[in-house]
């Protein structure tokens, strides 16, 4: 039974230590088959920063690695941030920090350029992670509304084809890989009857109906005030400056 509340931060990748290197990785093989620590760190190594969870006694809870890309689409310079690895330990499912700790990193990252589009790239392989689109943003894709418009597919191809070159199918909108980079443990991957009703999950299950061997859908949601829910947007005007990291990318 959970105890105690969650707390965030931000570090840069640099400022993570060896052992919470190995608690991160810890929690990751708690809820993940088919990783490796060689492949774990590799990952995290080219990542710009982690938001860490850990509850009051300082124990890690969860994390999310986070990288800032930037692509060029039909002459225009965009921003994206790609959400890597993430986790929050089974205990503390249904918190909601993680998603505050996001707002606050993406909010600092809008601040720094406004005047170029910035959007959340996101990879999916489970449909809780699905689910924070539309908890957060008015319009992202794909839905299960309205189809994806001809630049917003056009920026999310350009993404995912940069980041995932051997592995992206367009066509399927999925990162599907040779051999498993990760995946959710069966009892973790099992969808609870009262999500099947969802339209959200049952959109996510259609699209991606290889989620439990790891295949991820690729999302895109443009990161601004007009587009965000009341709650993302309270933070996102606040746009504090990020502890200890810079969010310039490459």
């Amino acid at each position: 039974m959970k105890k105690e509340s969650l707390h965030s931060r931000i570090v840069s990748v640099e400022q993570v230590t060896e052992r919470e290197r190995a608690a991160m990785f810890a929690i990751f093989t708690r809820h993940y088959d088919c990783v490796r620590f060689e492949k774990f760190i590799s990952d995290l190594r080219e990542k710009d920063c982690v938001l860490m969870l850990h509850n009051e006694t300082g124990t890690i809870c969860g994390f999310s690695t986070q990288k800032l890309l930037r692509v060029t689409v039909e002459g225009r310079p965009i921003r994206a941030v790609f959400s890597g690895d993430t986790i929050v330990d089974h205990a503390y499912w249904g918190e909601q920090e993680l998603g505050r700790c996001w707002c606050r990193y993406v909010s600092a990252a809008y601040a720094e350029e406004a005047d170029v589009p910035l959007y959340w790239f996101l990879i999916s392989k489970g449909y809780r992670t699905y689910l924070y689109l539309p908890l957060f943003f008015e319009r992202f894709y794909p839905n299960c509304h309205s189809p994806t418009p001809s630049l917003e597919q056009l920026v999310l191809d350009a993404l995912a084809g940069a980041k995932f070159p051997a592995d992206y199918d367009p066509e399927r909108g999925v990162v599907a890989f040779a051999q498993s980079q990760g995946q959710l443990k069966p009892h973790l991957a099992e969808i609870p009857a009262r999500r099947l009703r969802d339209p959200h999950v049952q959109f996510f299950l259609a699209r991606n109906p290889g989620y439990h061997k790891g295949d991820e859908l690729a999302c895109l949601a443009e990161i601004s005030p007009c587009n965000m829910k009341l709650f993302a947007r309270r933070i996102l005007a606040a746009a504090p400056i990020l502890e200890s990291h810079s969010l310039s990318g490459d």
